[in-house]
């Protein structure tokens, strides 16, 4: 059984039993944690993220799957990996899309021969191939105060 660091096993098997109510809590929780990343909270928003990222992966684990809830997978990680490098916490962020984007590559090798499938899963890694490489490019740059900005005449 993979190990969740959000979601405890009463709730693990809650997912499993009900992916209906669990998807549309996916949802609700995915919400507030935008409306807290709006507010630049991010500290708060992680635990709303990593709920609603291993909800997702429960059900698409479960062979699940539908464009809307790979699409809230794909969502939920990337905010979090984001909210991850907010807090500096860059570590935690690459291990999360690697896991994913490995997660979609072997998404991709089940569905060969469903055309359609397939290329809505490639879009999903290659949003998290971006992501991954935003957040790698953001940490590299110094943020600058404005006093340290150099005048230009």
């Amino acid at each position: 059984m993979t190990e969740y660091k959000y979601i405890c096993t009463k709730h693990r098997f809650w997912v499993d039993e009900n992916p209906k109510d669990a998807f549309e809590s996916i949802q609700k929780m995915t919400k507030l944690a935008e409306q807290l990343l709006q507010k630049n909270q991010p500290n708060q928003a992680i635990p709303y993220l990593g709920t609603a990222y291993e909800t997702a992966q429960i059900i698409f684990d479960n062979r699940l799957e539908s464009p809307q809830l790979t699409t809230s997978l794909t969502s939920s990680a990337i905010m979090l990996a984001h909210a991850y490098a907010a807090t500096n916490q860059l570590n935690a962020a690459n291990i999360l899309l690697k896991h994913l984007n490995t997660k979609m590559k072997c998404a991709i090798e089940c569905a060969y021969g469903y055309t359609t499938k397939v290329a809505f899963f490639e879009h999903c890694s290659r949003a998290i191939t971006e992501a991954k490489n935003d957040i790698m490019l953001a940490s590299t740059i110094p943020t600058l105060k404005p006093n340290q900005y150099s005048q230009l005449h």
